[in-house]
């Protein structure tokens, strides 16, 4: 729907492209109990999947409040919806390097046999593909 000046709103409870793209972001990492992998492409031995940047129902309600002050404060709303991602993608940058240094423990050490190392090439393809997804 359009509001009067060419740009188009939104209802509070419905999510925009960001959002979605945010939401997708948020389920690329072995954390993300709530969205998870892509079901073609999951790996079934993997555990599941948690956030690793918050619980996604609670990032969506932040951002539904965020954007629902946007009429009275459209700046204020900007700079939150800002914060918001900024603090996001800290989490997972966070969360990723996280991930990766527990990888290098699997393998980067004396007497892992082929098969350790054979379920950490896994490991690693798995979260590449997680990345390739973002």
């Amino acid at each position: 729907m359009e509001n009067g000046d060419g740009v188009s709103s939104l209802p509070a409870n419905e999510p925009d492209r960001d959002q979605a793209a945010a939401a997708s972001a948020v389920a690329i990492f072995p954390q993300v109990a709530r969205l998870g992998p892509r079901a073609d492409t999951a790996d079934t031995s993997a555990p599941a999947d948690t956030s690793m940047v918050g619980d996604a129902e609670e990032l969506h309600e932040q951002w539904a409040a965020i954007q629902s002050t946007f009429v009275d404060d459209p700046r204020g709303s900007v700079a939150a919806g800002a914060a918001l991602v900024s603090e996001a993608v800290a989490a997972l940058v966070a969360s990723t390097k996280d991930r990766e240094r527990g990888l290098r423990g699997e393998w980067d050490r004396d007497g892992v046999d082929t098969e350790g190392l054979r379920n950490a090439l896994r490991s690693y393809r798995d979260l590449l593909n997680r990345l390739v997804r973002l």
